[in-house]
Protein backbone atom coordinates (compact mmCIF):
# COMPACT_ATOMS: atom_id res chain seq x y z
CA UNK A 1 0.00 0.00 0.00
CA UNK A 2 1.11 3.57 -0.62
CA UNK A 3 0.38 6.48 1.23
CA UNK A 4 0.94 10.22 0.69
CA UNK A 5 4.44 12.22 1.37
CA UNK A 6 2.50 14.08 3.79
CA UNK A 7 1.45 11.13 5.75
CA UNK A 8 4.95 9.25 5.76
CA UNK A 9 6.63 12.55 6.95
CA UNK A 10 3.43 12.62 9.61
CA UNK A 11 5.40 9.02 10.18
CA UNK A 12 8.46 9.87 10.17
CA UNK A 13 7.94 12.88 12.97
CA UNK A 14 6.33 10.29 15.28
CA UNK A 15 9.82 8.78 15.54
CA UNK A 16 11.33 12.01 15.76
CA UNK A 17 12.73 12.25 12.11
CA UNK A 18 12.74 15.94 11.51
CA UNK A 19 10.90 17.39 8.35
CA UNK A 20 10.48 20.87 7.01
CA UNK A 21 7.16 23.05 8.90
CA UNK A 22 4.41 22.23 6.73
CA UNK A 23 0.46 22.52 6.82
CA UNK A 24 -1.74 19.79 4.86
CA UNK A 25 -4.63 21.41 3.02
CA UNK A 26 -7.31 19.29 1.50
CA UNK A 27 -9.82 19.46 -1.49
CA UNK A 28 -13.20 21.74 -0.07
CA UNK A 29 -11.05 23.85 2.35
CA UNK A 30 -11.46 27.30 2.33
CA UNK A 31 -8.40 28.36 -0.07
CA UNK A 32 -9.02 32.28 0.74
CA UNK A 33 -9.02 31.79 4.10
CA UNK A 34 -5.67 29.88 4.64
CA UNK A 35 -4.23 32.20 2.15
CA UNK A 36 -4.52 35.03 4.02
CA UNK A 37 -4.00 33.87 7.12
CA UNK A 38 0.01 32.54 5.54
CA UNK A 39 0.38 34.03 2.53
CA UNK A 40 2.46 36.75 3.72
CA UNK A 41 5.56 34.13 3.56
CA UNK A 42 7.14 31.92 1.20
CA UNK A 43 5.59 28.41 0.73
CA UNK A 44 6.07 25.78 -1.03
CA UNK A 45 2.95 23.92 -2.94
CA UNK A 46 3.65 20.37 -3.75
CA UNK A 47 0.86 18.44 -4.96
CA UNK A 48 -0.19 15.09 -3.20
CA UNK A 49 -0.58 12.25 -5.33
CA UNK A 50 1.11 8.13 -5.28
CA UNK A 51 3.89 9.43 -7.96
CA UNK A 52 6.77 10.77 -8.13
CA UNK A 53 8.14 13.05 -11.00
CA UNK A 54 5.87 16.03 -9.89
CA UNK A 55 7.99 18.78 -10.08
CA UNK A 56 9.05 18.37 -13.78
CA UNK A 57 5.07 17.98 -14.32
CA UNK A 58 4.24 21.88 -13.18
CA UNK A 59 2.65 19.92 -9.58
CA UNK A 60 5.53 21.78 -7.22
CA UNK A 61 4.94 25.35 -7.07
CA UNK A 62 6.73 28.15 -4.80
CA UNK A 63 4.63 30.99 -3.67
CA UNK A 64 6.27 34.26 -2.35
CA UNK A 65 2.67 36.05 -1.50
CA UNK A 66 -1.00 35.62 -0.88
CA UNK A 67 -2.10 36.15 -4.46
CA UNK A 68 0.19 34.17 -5.41
CA UNK A 69 -0.04 31.21 -2.79
CA UNK A 70 -3.73 31.30 -3.54
CA UNK A 71 -3.60 31.43 -7.19
CA UNK A 72 -1.14 28.54 -6.68
CA UNK A 73 -3.72 26.33 -4.78
CA UNK A 74 -6.53 26.66 -7.46
CA UNK A 75 -4.09 25.73 -10.62
CA UNK A 76 -3.27 22.51 -8.35
CA UNK A 77 -5.98 21.26 -6.47
CA UNK A 78 -8.24 19.23 -8.07
CA UNK A 79 -6.32 18.71 -11.16
CA UNK A 80 -5.39 14.94 -12.72
CA UNK A 81 -1.53 15.65 -12.62
CA UNK A 82 0.42 13.52 -15.22
CA UNK A 83 3.86 12.63 -14.52
CA UNK A 84 6.27 10.21 -15.79
CA UNK A 85 5.18 7.97 -13.35
CA UNK A 86 1.31 8.04 -13.55
CA UNK A 87 0.30 7.05 -17.20
CA UNK A 88 -1.64 9.03 -19.69
CA UNK A 89 -4.32 9.54 -17.01
CA UNK A 90 -2.75 10.67 -13.88
CA UNK A 91 -3.99 11.45 -11.10
CA UNK A 92 -6.41 13.27 -9.17
CA UNK A 93 -4.46 16.38 -6.76
CA UNK A 94 -7.02 16.36 -3.71
CA UNK A 95 -4.42 17.31 -0.79
CA UNK A 96 -1.84 19.90 -1.13
CA UNK A 97 1.36 20.10 1.06
CA UNK A 98 2.23 23.56 1.95
CA UNK A 99 5.90 24.01 3.58
CA UNK A 100 8.43 26.65 4.29
CA UNK A 101 11.22 26.28 1.13
CA UNK A 102 14.44 24.69 2.63
CA UNK A 103 17.87 26.32 2.84
CA UNK A 104 19.90 23.37 1.32
CA UNK A 105 23.61 22.77 1.92
CA UNK A 106 23.62 19.38 1.29
CA UNK A 107 21.20 16.38 -0.24
CA UNK A 108 22.04 12.68 0.97
CA UNK A 109 20.01 9.36 0.08
CA UNK A 110 18.71 7.61 2.54
CA UNK A 111 16.17 4.41 2.49
CA UNK A 112 15.69 0.85 4.06
CA UNK A 113 14.11 -1.55 1.63
CA UNK A 114 13.67 -5.74 1.65
CA UNK A 115 16.33 -7.34 -0.17
CA UNK A 116 14.38 -10.47 -1.26
CA UNK A 117 17.62 -11.87 -2.98
CA UNK A 118 19.38 -11.66 0.01
CA UNK A 119 16.48 -12.27 2.58
CA UNK A 120 17.38 -9.36 4.54
CA UNK A 121 16.38 -5.74 5.76
CA UNK A 122 19.02 -3.83 3.65
CA UNK A 123 19.89 0.25 4.34
CA UNK A 124 20.86 2.22 1.55
CA UNK A 125 22.86 5.96 1.53
CA UNK A 126 24.30 7.80 -1.23
CA UNK A 127 25.97 11.47 -1.14
CA UNK A 128 23.80 11.50 -4.72
CA UNK A 129 20.51 13.09 -2.61
CA UNK A 130 17.62 14.21 -5.04
CA UNK A 131 18.17 11.88 -7.96
CA UNK A 132 16.81 8.24 -8.16
CA UNK A 133 17.98 5.91 -6.58
CA UNK A 134 18.32 4.16 -10.18
CA UNK A 135 20.18 6.74 -11.60
CA UNK A 136 22.60 6.72 -9.07
CA UNK A 137 22.99 3.42 -9.52
CA UNK A 138 23.28 3.35 -13.52
CA UNK A 139 25.91 6.27 -13.30
CA UNK A 140 28.11 5.15 -10.63
CA UNK A 141 27.25 2.13 -8.02
CA UNK A 142 29.77 3.01 -5.58
CA UNK A 143 28.07 6.28 -4.82
CA UNK A 144 25.81 3.80 -2.88
CA UNK A 145 26.60 2.12 0.50
CA UNK A 146 24.41 -0.69 1.67
CA UNK A 147 24.38 -1.98 5.14
CA UNK A 148 22.53 -5.67 5.03
CA UNK A 149 20.88 -6.09 8.33
CA UNK A 150 20.55 -9.80 10.00
CA UNK A 151 17.43 -10.16 12.50
CA UNK A 152 19.57 -12.20 14.67
CA UNK A 153 21.62 -9.12 15.56
CA UNK A 154 20.35 -6.22 14.23
CA UNK A 155 21.42 -2.62 13.69
CA UNK A 156 24.94 -2.14 14.49
CA UNK A 157 27.72 0.48 15.08
CA UNK A 158 29.52 -0.63 11.97
CA UNK A 159 26.08 -0.53 9.99
CA UNK A 160 26.33 3.28 10.99
CA UNK A 161 29.88 3.10 9.81
CA UNK A 162 29.44 2.00 6.63
CA UNK A 163 26.08 4.24 5.67
CA UNK A 164 28.38 7.41 6.81
CA UNK A 165 30.95 6.77 4.37
CA UNK A 166 31.39 10.15 1.53
CA UNK A 167 27.92 11.93 2.78
CA UNK A 168 30.31 14.78 4.46
CA UNK A 169 29.10 14.93 7.76
CA UNK A 170 31.08 16.70 10.53
CA UNK A 171 30.75 14.65 13.93
CA UNK A 172 27.39 16.36 14.88
CA UNK A 173 25.51 16.09 12.31
CA UNK A 174 26.61 12.06 12.05
CA UNK A 175 26.02 11.44 15.04
CA UNK A 176 22.58 13.29 14.05
CA UNK A 177 22.75 11.07 11.23
CA UNK A 178 22.91 7.59 12.86
CA UNK A 179 19.75 8.74 15.09
CA UNK A 180 17.76 9.15 12.01
CA UNK A 181 18.98 5.80 10.74
CA UNK A 182 18.12 3.97 13.89
CA UNK A 183 14.80 5.61 14.45
CA UNK A 184 14.27 5.02 10.59
CA UNK A 185 14.98 1.46 10.78
CA UNK A 186 12.68 0.85 14.00
CA UNK A 187 9.81 3.15 12.12
CA UNK A 188 9.83 0.03 9.32
CA UNK A 189 10.04 -2.75 11.08
CA UNK A 190 6.68 -1.23 13.05
CA UNK A 191 4.70 -0.39 10.03
CA UNK A 192 5.72 -3.33 8.20
CA UNK A 193 6.95 -1.16 5.70
CA UNK A 194 8.65 -3.06 2.35
CA UNK A 195 10.29 0.63 1.41
CA UNK A 196 11.03 3.75 3.29
CA UNK A 197 13.03 6.47 0.89
CA UNK A 198 14.12 9.66 2.30
CA UNK A 199 15.18 11.48 -0.85
CA UNK A 200 16.53 13.90 -0.14
CA UNK A 201 17.41 13.83 3.44
CA UNK A 202 18.87 17.49 3.78
CA UNK A 203 21.75 19.40 5.56
CA UNK A 204 20.35 22.62 6.03
CA UNK A 205 22.62 25.90 6.13
CA UNK A 206 22.68 26.06 9.60
CA UNK A 207 23.73 22.63 9.88
CA UNK A 208 20.64 20.86 10.60
CA UNK A 209 19.78 17.50 8.86
CA UNK A 210 15.88 16.91 7.89
CA UNK A 211 13.64 15.31 5.75
CA UNK A 212 12.84 16.75 2.60
CA UNK A 213 10.90 14.29 0.86
CA UNK A 214 9.64 11.34 2.07
CA UNK A 215 8.23 8.36 0.65
CA UNK A 216 6.73 5.06 2.26
CA UNK A 217 5.45 1.44 1.23
CA UNK A 218 3.50 -0.41 3.49
CA UNK A 219 3.30 -4.54 3.01
CA UNK A 220 -0.07 -5.23 1.92
CA UNK A 221 -0.19 -8.86 3.76
CA UNK A 222 0.51 -7.08 7.04
CA UNK A 223 -2.42 -4.51 6.79
CA UNK A 224 -4.65 -6.76 9.10
CA UNK A 225 -2.20 -6.18 12.04
CA UNK A 226 -1.72 -2.56 11.44
CA UNK A 227 -4.62 -0.92 11.83
CA UNK A 228 -3.89 3.31 11.94
CA UNK A 229 -1.62 2.34 9.07
CA UNK A 230 -3.75 0.97 7.01
CA UNK A 231 -6.57 3.55 7.77
CA UNK A 232 -4.28 5.97 5.53
CA UNK A 233 -4.79 4.51 2.20
CA UNK A 234 -6.12 7.12 -0.33
CA UNK A 235 -8.82 4.89 -3.04
CA UNK A 236 -8.72 8.10 -5.32
CA UNK A 237 -5.33 6.87 -6.30
CA UNK A 238 -5.79 3.75 -6.73
CA UNK A 239 -7.84 2.01 -9.86
CA UNK A 240 -11.10 1.81 -9.86
CA UNK A 241 -11.21 -2.39 -10.91
CA UNK A 242 -8.26 -2.45 -8.29
CA UNK A 243 -10.22 -1.45 -5.47
CA UNK A 244 -13.12 -3.59 -6.44
CA UNK A 245 -11.11 -6.53 -6.88
CA UNK A 246 -9.42 -5.72 -3.05
CA UNK A 247 -13.27 -5.35 -1.58
CA UNK A 248 -14.22 -9.29 -3.08
CA UNK A 249 -10.70 -10.56 -1.78
CA UNK A 250 -9.18 -10.73 -5.53
CA UNK A 251 -5.91 -10.29 -6.08
CA UNK A 252 -5.41 -7.92 -9.11
CA UNK A 253 -3.31 -5.73 -10.81
CA UNK A 254 -4.04 -3.50 -13.92
CA UNK A 255 -1.43 -4.12 -16.86
CA UNK A 256 -1.36 -2.79 -20.13
CA UNK A 257 -2.38 -5.76 -22.44
CA UNK A 258 -6.20 -6.91 -23.99
CA UNK A 259 -6.03 -10.54 -22.60
CA UNK A 260 -7.77 -10.76 -19.33
CA UNK A 261 -6.45 -13.79 -17.07
CA UNK A 262 -8.17 -15.73 -14.65
CA UNK A 263 -6.54 -18.12 -12.92
CA UNK A 264 -5.92 -19.83 -8.83
CA UNK A 265 -2.30 -19.23 -7.68
CA UNK A 266 -0.05 -16.79 -8.33
CA UNK A 267 2.17 -18.85 -9.25
CA UNK A 268 0.10 -20.32 -12.30
CA UNK A 269 -0.93 -16.84 -13.02
CA UNK A 270 2.90 -16.02 -13.78
CA UNK A 271 3.18 -18.98 -16.00
CA UNK A 272 0.06 -18.01 -17.91
CA UNK A 273 0.71 -14.51 -18.08
CA UNK A 274 4.80 -15.83 -19.44
CA UNK A 275 3.32 -17.24 -21.66
CA UNK A 276 1.08 -15.10 -23.22
CA UNK A 277 3.76 -13.21 -23.62
CA UNK A 278 6.24 -15.66 -25.09
CA UNK A 279 3.41 -16.53 -28.32
CA UNK A 280 2.94 -12.62 -28.57
CA UNK A 281 0.36 -11.37 -27.20
CA UNK A 282 0.47 -9.24 -24.09
CA UNK A 283 -1.43 -10.08 -20.69
CA UNK A 284 -4.27 -7.18 -19.31
CA UNK A 285 -3.69 -7.70 -15.20
CA UNK A 286 -2.97 -10.33 -13.15
CA UNK A 287 -5.55 -12.15 -11.53
CA UNK A 288 -5.85 -14.77 -8.73
CA UNK A 289 -9.16 -15.75 -7.70
CA UNK A 290 -7.20 -18.11 -4.67
CA UNK A 291 -6.74 -21.59 -4.08
CA UNK A 292 -10.16 -21.70 -1.41
CA UNK A 293 -12.22 -19.79 -4.26
CA UNK A 294 -16.01 -19.89 -4.26
CA UNK A 295 -18.76 -19.48 -6.90
CA UNK A 296 -19.45 -15.22 -6.04
CA UNK A 297 -15.74 -14.58 -6.32
CA UNK A 298 -15.15 -15.80 -9.83
CA UNK A 299 -18.01 -13.93 -10.74
CA UNK A 300 -16.82 -11.32 -9.43
CA UNK A 301 -13.40 -11.30 -11.44
CA UNK A 302 -15.34 -12.09 -14.40
CA UNK A 303 -17.53 -9.42 -14.12
CA UNK A 304 -14.18 -6.94 -13.47
CA UNK A 305 -12.66 -8.15 -16.74
CA UNK A 306 -15.47 -7.91 -19.05
CA UNK A 307 -15.27 -3.99 -17.55
CA UNK A 308 -11.57 -3.53 -18.25
CA UNK A 309 -12.47 -3.48 -22.10
CA UNK A 310 -10.65 -6.11 -22.63
CA UNK A 311 -10.41 -7.92 -26.11
CA UNK A 312 -10.61 -11.77 -24.58
CA UNK A 313 -10.20 -13.44 -21.81
CA UNK A 314 -7.89 -16.61 -20.70
CA UNK A 315 -9.30 -18.87 -17.94
CA UNK A 316 -6.68 -21.35 -16.15
CA UNK A 317 -7.66 -22.80 -13.22
CA UNK A 318 -6.10 -26.33 -11.75
CA UNK A 319 -8.14 -27.94 -9.78
CA UNK A 320 -6.55 -28.98 -6.57
CA UNK A 321 -8.18 -27.71 -3.38
CA UNK A 322 -10.35 -25.35 -5.37
CA UNK A 323 -12.85 -27.56 -7.56
CA UNK A 324 -13.51 -27.36 -11.35
CA UNK A 325 -17.45 -26.73 -11.02
CA UNK A 326 -17.36 -24.08 -8.80
CA UNK A 327 -15.29 -22.06 -11.19
CA UNK A 328 -18.00 -23.13 -13.93
CA UNK A 329 -20.50 -22.15 -11.98
CA UNK A 330 -19.20 -19.03 -11.24
CA UNK A 331 -18.87 -17.94 -14.88
CA UNK A 332 -22.18 -19.05 -15.85
CA UNK A 333 -23.45 -16.78 -13.20
CA UNK A 334 -21.57 -13.88 -14.85
CA UNK A 335 -22.72 -14.50 -17.97
CA UNK A 336 -26.56 -13.94 -16.85
CA UNK A 337 -25.56 -10.84 -15.45
CA UNK A 338 -22.94 -9.55 -18.29
CA UNK A 339 -24.20 -9.81 -22.16
CA UNK A 340 -20.93 -11.35 -23.13
CA UNK A 341 -19.35 -9.75 -26.44
CA UNK A 342 -15.66 -10.75 -26.33
CA UNK A 343 -14.27 -15.04 -26.55
CA UNK A 344 -13.79 -16.50 -23.68
CA UNK A 345 -11.10 -19.64 -23.49
CA UNK A 346 -11.24 -21.67 -20.47
CA UNK A 347 -8.69 -24.42 -19.49
CA UNK A 348 -9.87 -26.35 -16.58
CA UNK A 349 -7.86 -29.27 -15.36
CA UNK A 350 -8.03 -31.25 -12.22
CA UNK A 351 -10.83 -32.12 -9.24
CA UNK A 352 -14.24 -32.12 -10.86
CA UNK A 353 -13.21 -30.87 -14.80
CA UNK A 354 -14.76 -33.30 -16.29
CA UNK A 355 -18.35 -32.07 -14.43
CA UNK A 356 -17.14 -28.72 -15.43
CA UNK A 357 -16.36 -29.46 -19.00
CA UNK A 358 -20.05 -30.85 -18.96
CA UNK A 359 -21.93 -27.54 -16.97
CA UNK A 360 -19.60 -25.26 -19.82
CA UNK A 361 -20.68 -27.06 -22.88
CA UNK A 362 -22.69 -24.81 -25.35
CA UNK A 363 -24.01 -22.69 -23.39
CA UNK A 364 -22.86 -19.60 -25.61
CA UNK A 365 -20.79 -19.32 -28.58
CA UNK A 366 -18.21 -17.39 -27.10
CA UNK A 367 -16.89 -19.76 -24.52
CA UNK A 368 -13.96 -22.04 -26.31
CA UNK A 369 -12.83 -25.01 -23.98
CA UNK A 370 -9.15 -26.05 -24.52
CA UNK A 371 -7.08 -29.05 -23.34
CA UNK A 372 -3.84 -27.56 -22.32
CA UNK A 373 -2.03 -24.01 -21.83
CA UNK A 374 -0.21 -23.51 -24.90
CA UNK A 375 -3.55 -24.04 -26.71
CA UNK A 376 -5.55 -21.82 -24.62
CA UNK A 377 -3.23 -19.09 -24.57
CA UNK A 378 -2.79 -19.33 -28.50
CA UNK A 379 -6.42 -19.50 -28.81
CA UNK A 380 -6.81 -16.34 -26.80
CA UNK A 381 -4.27 -14.38 -28.47
CA UNK A 382 -5.95 -15.81 -32.04
CA UNK A 383 -9.46 -14.13 -30.78
CA UNK A 384 -8.26 -10.68 -29.05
Amino acid sequence: MFIHEYQSKELLQQYQIPTPRGHIFHKGDDIDSFASQWGNQEWVVKSQIHAGGRGKAGGILVAHKAEELASHMRQLLGRQLVTTQTGSDGLPVNALLIEKPAEIANEIYLGVLIDRNKKNITLLSSSEGGINLEEIAARDPSKINRAAISKATGLQASHHQTLVQGLNLNQTQQTEFNQIVNNLYRMFCDIDATLVEINPLIVTQAGVLQALDAKINIDDNALYRQTKVSNLRDDSQENAIERKARAHDLSYVKLDGNIGCIVNGAGLAMATMDLIKHFGGEPANFLDVGGNTNEARVTHAFELLLADEVRAVFVNIFGGIVRCDVIAHGILAALKNTALEIPVVVLLQGTNAEQAKALLKDQHPLLFPVKDLSEGAQLAISKA
